[in-house]
C-alpha cells in the first residue's frame, strides 16, 4: 500500500496476534488453578497434550483436534485437555468450535486464565474488542499478571482507544529478554503514548525498538512516522532520506517529504523522484493525491496543482478531482484557471459544496452578482445546511447588502435556532445598521453559544469601547462576568478594565481605582506589544494621579501606536504637568499631524466588516 497512516505503522504488531498467544498459553495448561475435581489426572492427558503440540508445531492443527477429540471421548472432565482443544480449533479458524469448548470450561472454572485469555485473543482477532477486553482481563487479574496477557489486554485497549487504561496496564511489565518481543513491545508503548498525545514519548519508544533491529525497513519508517508526529522533522529526514535513495520506496518518499516540508527545505528533487514512479493508473491518481495533500497541508497549493491536474488527466470524469483542482487554484490565486474547472466540475454534476466554492471564486475576481447567485445556488441546494447560508450572508455583509444579509440569517435561524455563528452574524448586522445596544444584546446572546465565546466578546467589548453614551451596564456586566472566570484572558481583563475606567472616569468616581489599575496592569503585562492595553493603563494612572507610571505607559501606547493622535494628546499633557515643555511641544505637533490622518466612521466600519467576515468564516467548533 501507498498510504499508510501513522497509526499503522507505530502500531502493526508481529507477534502477540493470530495463533501466537494461542500456541504460547499452550505451556500453561494445567496450572491455571483449576479445581482438583475437574482437572483431570495430568500422567493421563500429558501424552495426547504433547502429541497434540507437535501436530500444531507442525502447522497441522486439525490432526491435533482429532488426538484431543478421541481422548476427550473416554475423560470428558478432563480441562486441560478441553482448553487444549478449544485452542486447537481457533488455531485451525474454527472460532465457534472453539467458544464452545472454552466455555465448557468456564463454567466448571469460571477463574481459568488459560481459557479466559484464548478466548479473549479470539475474539480480538475476530475484530470483537469489545468483548475479549473483559475476558483478557480477567485473565491478567487471576494470572496475576502472566505478561503475554497483560500485553495482549494491552494491545485490545489500544483497539478501543483507552490509552490511559492500556498505560496502566503496561506500567506493570517490564521489557521481555527476547529481541522481538521487546521491539513490539516498545512499539506499543509508542501506539499508547500517541493515542495519549504524547509525540516525543511515542519518538522515544520506536527510537528503543529500532535500536534492536535497525535495518528493519518497517521499524525505520515507523520510526520516522512517530518522528514527524513530534515534529522532529530533522530525525525524520535522516531516517527516510538514505533509504529512499536507496530503494525508491514510496511510503519512505512521502514521509521524507513531509519532514523536508516541515522544516522547510528543498523538495524539488524528492518530488522529481516521487513523481517519475511507474505506477499503474488508479494507483498513480491516488498517488498524486496524497502528494497534493501533502503540499496544500504545508500551504504549497501552487506546488499541488501540478500533481491534481496529473491525476485530473488520468481520470477526467472524477468530479472530486475536479474540485480538489479548482480548490488548489483558487487558494493559489489561480482564478481563471480555478473557475474554468469548477465549471467543468459542475458539468459532472452541480452540488452545494461546489456553488459555495464557485461563489468564492468568482468573489475574487470581483464579480459579485455571480458570486451571490453561487452562494443562492448552495443553499438552495442545501437549505439545511447553515454554513451555505453564512456565506451568502457574508457576502452580503462584505458589500454592505445588510437587509438582504438579515432576512438569510433570520431564515437560516429558523431551521438552527442555536446557531451562535447566526447569532454572530444578526448581532453584527445590528452594529452595521447603527444599533449598538441592541447589537450587543444580541452578541451576548451568541457568546453564550459559542464554544469560545472571547471570539464573540470582543466585538461586544469594542462596540462598547466606541459609545459615545458609555458601555451598556448589562455589556460591561457580562464582559467582566467573564474576565472574573478567565483571569489569565488578558482581552477579557482589557475589556473590563478599560470599560469600567470610562464609566468611572465619566461619573468622577474612583472607588474602584485599584480594580481598574490590577485588570488593566494584567492585560497590558499578557498583551506586551499591544497598544490598547498600555494607551488605557497610561489614561488610568493620570487619572489616578500616578503620573511617573501614566509617563511609562502612555510613552509604550506611543509607541506602539503612533499614528494615534489621541495617544500624543494624552502624552503632551503628562509631560506639560511633569514640567517637561520641550518634549509637551513635540508631542502636540505629532497630534496635530496625526489628526489629519484620522480615518472617518466609514472607514472604522469597513475594517469592522472585514475582520468580521474573515471570523465568522474560520474553522471553529459549533459545540461546546
Amino acid at each position: 500500500m501507498i498510504k499508510v497512516s501513522a497509526y499503522e505503522l507505530i502500531r502493526r504488531r508481529a507477534i502477540f496476534v493470530g495463533v501466537s498467544l494461542l500456541l504460547w498459553l499452550w505451556p500453561l495448561i494445567g496450572n491455571a488453578q483449576n479445581p482438583p475435581s475437574t482437572q483431570g489426572n495430568p500422567q493421563l492427558s500429558s501424552r495426547p497434550l504433547r502429541a497434540a503440540q507437535s501436530a500444531l508445531e507442525h502447522g497441522n492443527p486439525q490432526e491435533a483436534v482429532r488426538i484431543l477429540s478421541s481422548y476427550l471421548q473416554t475423560h470428558p472432565a478432563d480441562s486441560n485437555a478441553r482448553t487444549a482443544l478449544g485452542q486447537a480449533y481457533a488455531i485451525a479458524g474454527q472460532n465457534g468450535r472453539a467458544e464452545q469448548e472454552f466455555r465448557t470450561v468456564l463454567q466448571a472454572m469460571p477463574d481459568n486464565y488459560v481459557a479466559l485469555a484464548a478466548l479473549g485473543e479470539m475474539f480480538d482477532r475476530g475484530g470483537q474488542p469489545e468483548k475479549a477486553e473483559p475476558m483478557l482481563a480477567r485473565a491478567a487479574k487471576t494470572s496475576h499478571g502472566v505478561p503475554q496477557i497483560v500485553m495482549e489486554l494491552a494491545v485490545v485497549l489500544v483497539r478501543l482507544h483507552k490509552y490511559k487504561e492500556a498505560q496502566s496496564a503496561l506500567a506493570t511489565l517490564s521489557p521481555p529478554s527476547d529481541r522481538e518481543q521487546q521491539i513490539e513491545f516498545h512499539r506499543l508503548k509508542a501506539s499508547v503514548a500517541l493515542g495519549l498525545g504524547n509525540a516525543s514519548a511515542a519518538a522515544s519508544e520506536m527510537e528503543k525498538a529500532l535500536l534492536l533491529k535497525p535495518d528493519n525497513v518497517r521499524l525505520v519508517l515507523a520510526t520516522a512516522v512517530a518522528q514527524l508526529q513530534s515534529r522532529n522533522w530533522q530525525r525524520a529526514t535522516n531516517l527516510t532520506k538514505p533509504l529512499f535513495a536507496r530503494t525508491h520506496d514510496l511510503q519512505a518518499g512521502l514521509i521524507l517529504l513531509e519532514a523536508q516540508l516541515g522544516m522547510h527545505a528543498d523538495v524539488q528533487p524528492t518530488l522529481e523522484l516521487l513523481r517519475s514512479a511507474s505506477l499503474p493508473t488508479a494507483e498513480e491518481v491516488e498517488f498524486r493525491q496524497r502528494l497534493a495533500e501533502l503540499l496544500i497541508s504545508h500551504g504549497d497549493f501552487s506546488e499541488a496543482i501540478q500533481d491534481l491536474n496529473r491525476a485530473v488527466e488520468l481520470e477526467p470524469s472524477r468530479a472530486d478531482l475536479l474540485f480538489n483542482l479548482a480548490l488548489a487554484q483558487f487558494s493559489a490565486g489561480h482564478l481563471d484557471d480555478a473557475l474554468n474547472n469548477a465549471e467543468k466540475c459542475s458539468e459532472l454534476g452541480d452540488s452545494a459544496e461546489l456553488e459555495d466554492l464557485r461563489g468564492d471564486i468568482q468573489e475574487a475576481r470581483g464579480d459579485i452578482l455571480a458570486a451571490v447567485k453561487s452562494f443562492q445556488a448552495a443553499v438552495a441546494l442545501a437549505p439545511e445546511v447553515e454554513k451555505y447560508r453564512l456565506s451568502l450572508a457574508v457576502e452580503l455583509i462584505r458589500h454592505k447588502s445588510f437587509d438582504a444579509a438579515k432576512v438569510t440569517l433570520r431564515q437560516a435561524a429558523e431551521s438552527h435556532p442555536n446557531s451562535w455563528r447566526i447569532q454572530f452574524g444578526l448581532g453584527m448586522l445590528e452594529y452595521f445598521a447603527g444599533s449598538e445596544e441592541e447589537a450587543s444584546r444580541i452578541l451576548i446572546q451568541a457568546a453564550a453559544r459559542s464554544p469560545e465565546p472571547q471570539i464573540v466578546l470582543k466585538y461586544v467589548g469594542d462596540i462598547q469601547m466606541d459609545r459615545a453614551a458609555g458601555p451598556d451596564p448589562a455589556a460591561l456586566a457580562e464582559l467582566c462576568s467573564y474576565a472574573d472566570l478567565h483571569p489569565k484572558d488578558a482581552n477579557s481583563q482589557f475589556y473590563c478594565g478599560a470599560l469600567l475606567f470610562r464609566r468611572d472616569y465619566t461619573a468622577g468616581d474612583k472607588a474602584n481605582s485599584s480594580e481598574i489599575l490590577r485588570r488593566l496592569s494584567a492585560a497590558a503585562g499578557r498583551l506586551p506589544n499591544d497598544a490598547p492595553p498600555h494607551c488605557q493603563l497610561g489614561k488610568a494612572y493620570r487619572w489616578a494621579d500616578q503620573w511617573h507610571e501614566a509617563l511609562r505607559e502612555s510613552e509604550t501606547c506611543v509607541r506602539l501606536d503612533p499614528d494615534s493622535s489621541e495617544a500624543h494628546y494624552h502624552l503632551a499633557q503628562i509631560y506639560h504637568h511633569l514640567g517637561q515643555q520641550e518634549q509637551a511641544r513635540q508631542q502636540m505637533m505629532l497630534f496635530e499631524a496625526a489628526s489629519k490622518r484620522v480615518a472617518d466612521e466609514n472607514a472604522r466600519r469597513d475594517e469592522t466588516i472585514k475582520t468580521f467576515t474573515y471570523t465568522i468564516q474560520k474553522e471553529t467548533p459549533d459545540h461546546k
